[in-house]
């Protein structure tokens, strides 16, 4: 009897230990994977910095940013705001409509809808 304890003991620790041993065989290789990609896909990115670098700053190339939401001047808001109550009010048209203020709508998408759409839209 205390023999099938040892032998069970024994194959259930080996078992434990090579699970083990290929989840973190598996977890390197993953990660290794995942910077070999990482660096193939910056490389382009890569070398226009070192390439930027190495040039005096009115010879550089542009650097690609986001694009920044500016404030807009006080002219551009006055027109803005003459567009919008003229689509209001061709919308609704009624004698006696008055907007009393115009401000931007929350956004109500989330991630996931966000890369559905951006999944289904793609070119193959």
């Amino acid at each position: 009897m205390g023999e099938n304890i040892t032998l069970s003991l024994t194959i259930l620790l080996t078992g434990f230990a090579v699970v083990f041993a290929v989840l973190l065989a598996l977890i390197g290789i993953i990660k290794a994977y995942g910077n070999v990609i990482y660096n193939l896909q910056n490389k382009h990115q890569m070398k226009k910095i070192t390439r930027n670098a190495d040039l005096p700053k009115a010879e550089r190339e542009p650097e690609a940013e986001a694009p920044l939401l500016e404030e807009m001047d006080e002219e551009n808001s006055d027109e803005l705001i003459a567009v919008i109550s003229a689509a209001v009010y061709s919308m609704v048209s009624p004698k006696n409509i008055r907007i009393k203020s115009i401000r931007k709508a929350p956004t109500r998408s989330n991630a996931w809808r966000n890369a559905g759409i951006s999944d289904n839209v793609r070119p193959f």
